[in-house]
């Protein structure tokens, strides 16, 4: 059995570490191993999961900034402790430079680095930009393997050498699970308060500044003054949980946002709601997007998203962060209209290769060596 060291800054419930899952879970097992190198020494979301399944969560806490010079010496005793290791495997954006020079003298080991954004943070100081020329200078000097979720999020870590050499993943999900997904129970439905003819709207996300939950807030806001009976079901957690509860307060939507925290039912979710929300500032190429599309959810997002994400089914509607609220409100309304039938969606997925079969087998010949 051959093992692959997934580096990540941990092993929570979010976009790339939720891809990893859709990967390792219809990984063949028997062939290939995963291990997880989270920076830090909280268990993980996903931990027992992962333990299930045969692989190992690796907690290497570290400091931030250049104290995190010294993690080079510690992935190496990683790799020496827990390998051998066919492919090291960094999804750490920037950091991924520690993982890369860690490995670069195990001759053996395959070196690859994996883009899964189009910006790093919303705010850069200058020490932050020092840093990442550097990071950047070292990620494409020693990844022998230049990966990411799309062209975009390619040519911000890689630059010009992601067109000649860079290879896009893209997000891929278990298509069967949300396409078959029962909606969430009529009880659940109940606790909200959802009545039949509410406008039912979802977001997905960590609650981080780039996904926006400001905005959500001053639509819904809008929605309510504006007399629309809606609920907005907002799932995830993050530094900006209790600020956005208080917002909630502040504004007096307690009846009509509701914070789910994290959940495993996604897929019933995505089968309850009418419409997807996601006004972030930029994304590279979001799994929970993937997600609603394939639950056959239409979508409002901000025109900040690559225009790849789109599947073609007609289900995704942009806005612009600039226009006003009521543009939003009139996209929301016109969405939940739209439907689409179960074999358009397959065909849709299956010809842009995100379902995670295909996402699944470009990894292992990867992996193995082969052209991918």
């Amino acid at each position: 059995m051959k093992r692959i060291l997934q580096v990540v800054g941990g092993m929570n419930r979010a976009g790339a570490e939720t891809f990893l899952m859709n990967v390792y879970r219809k990984l063949d097992r028997t062939q290939w191993q995963f291990d997880f190198l989270v920076y830090t020494d909280k268990k993980q979301d996903y931990e027992d999961e992962i333990i299930s399944l045969g692989g190992r969560v690796i907690h290497m806490p570290c400091s931030s900034g250049l104290k995190m010079m010294k993690s080079v010496r510690e992935i190496k005793r990683i790799i020496r402790a827990y390998g051998p290791y066919t492919a090291v495997h960094a999804h750490t954006l920037h950091n991924s430079a520690y993982a890369m020079l860690a490995c670069k003298r195990f001759s053996s080991i395959k070196r690859i680095s994996h883009s899964h954004s189009t910006k790093n943070t919303v705010h850069s100081n200058f020490i932050k930009r020092i840093y990442e020329k550097w990071s950047l200078r070292v990620i494409r000097k020693y990844s022998q393997h230049y990966l990411a979720c799309g062209e975009e999020a390619g040519q911000y870590l890689f630059g010009e050498q992601f067109s000649k050499k860079g290879i896009v993943v893209n997000n891929g999900v278990d298509v069967e699970k949300y396409l078959k997904a029962e909606p969430i129970s009529l009880e659940e439905r109940a606790r909200w308060g959802i009545e039949d003819n509410d406008l039912i709207i979802a977001n997905v996300a960590r609650f981080a500044p780039v996904k926006n939950h400001e905005f959500m807030i001053a639509l819904a806001k809008y929605l309510k003054d504006s007399g629309v009976a809606f609920k907005m079901l907002l799932v995830g957690q993050g530094e900006l949980w209790e600020k956005i509860a208080n917002r909630i307060k502040e504004e007096n939507l307690q009846a009509n946002v509701f914070l789910l925290g994290l959940r495993e039912d996604i897929s019933q979710i995505l089968k309850t709601v009418d419409v997807f929300l996601m006004p972030s500032l930029f994304e590279g190429n979001p799994v929970t997007l993937v997600e609603a599309q394939a639950s056959g959810l239409p979508c409002v997002i901000s025109n900040n998203i690559t225009e790849k994400i789109d599947m073609g089914l007609g289900l995704i509607s942009r806005c612009n962060l600039e226009s006003e609220l009521s543009t939003w409100v009139k996209a929301l309304l016109e969405a939940k209209e739209r439907c689409v039938d179960e074999f358009t969606i397959w065909q849709a997925f299956c010809e842009k290769k995100y379902d995670v079969g295909s996402i699944v087998a470009q990894l292992t010949e990867l992996y193995e060596g082969k052209t991918v």
